[in-house]
Parts: structure tokens; C-alpha cells; sequence
């Protein structure tokens, strides 16, 4: 059912549901069910301006997610921050590691980015050294 429903009645659905079952979620993906609630809020947010044709590259977040304070995978060697789309991106590329560890997402990325050296990366919120970070390490 999730995978044909609309993305907000995902999140609506995941809201509604018992605190046990937001948590059994959240641990699944390894995270706690308050973070797992803001990224999906926040995955709805961009998709829509996605959908829209919206601005997004430079755009400061107003809905920003919460990044998991004690998972050290986020905060070093670099801070991964989450008011600008670098840290939307993070956070899409952590779910695929356990959704779809074979996707070639995150190198059609770095090769885009290669691509196109001008690309202002630190409007776009990614911090120096971003490629450092264990989430970001290795493609699959």
C-alpha cells in the first residue's frame, strides 16, 4: 500500500499511527521515530517544491529535519547540516543505503557534481569536505 499511496498520506499514515509502531519504524532505519517523523516531513516539503518547479539549489529549509545527535556518522569528520538541500540529500542517501543498497544514485551525483565544477556547493549547504563523511564515503 505504501508504495502507491501519495507521499503525504505516507506521512499522515506514519503520524496516526502508535508510538510502538513509529518507534519499530524508526529503529528499522536506525533512527528514533521523532527523527524518522522529520524526515519524512521533510521529504514531503522538498518533493512538493520538486513538483511545483520551485527553487530549490540555494533555498534555505523552513521545515528542517532533525539530524540523529548521537549517531557520530552525522556530525564528524563534518557537521552534516540541515537548512539547505546538502542535508536533504544525506538523509536521502542514508535511507537508500538500507531501501536500495544497490542504487547508483549517490555516483550519478558525485559525477554531476564533477560535471559541473561552478556549482556553488556551499549555498547548496555542503560543508568543506562533505565527501568525508561516512554516509557519503562510498558508493554502492
Amino acid at each position: 500500500l505504501c508504495e502507491i499511496m501519495p507521499f503525504g498520506a505516507l506521512l499522515t499514515m506514519f503520524r496516526g499511527v502508535p508510538k510502538k509502531i513509529k518507534h519499530d519504524i524508526g529503529a528499522d532505519y536506525g533512527v528514533r521515530d521523532v527523527v524518522m517523523e522529520s524526515w519524512l516531513g521533510a521529504v514531503s516539503v522538498v518533493r512538493n517544491i520538486c513538483a511545483h518547479h520551485g527553487r530549490l539549489w540555494n533555498r534555505e529549509m523552513r521545515f528542517k529535519p532533525m539530524i540523529p545527535r548521537k549517531d557520530e556518522r552525522w556530525h564528524r569528520p563534518v557537521e552534516i547540516p540541515n537548512a539547505r538541500i546538502f542535508g536533504m540529500l544525506t538523509i536521502l542517501r542514508y535511507l537508500l543505503t538500507i531501501i536500495a543498497p544497490q542504487s547508483g544514485w549517490p555516483g550519478r551525483l558525485r559525477s554531476l557534481l564533477e560535471e559541473y565544477p561552478d556549482i556553488p556547493l556551499r549555498q547548496m549547504g555542503f560543508p568543506d569536505g562533505w565527501n568525508r563523511c561516512p554516509i557519503w564515503e562510498t558508493d554502492q
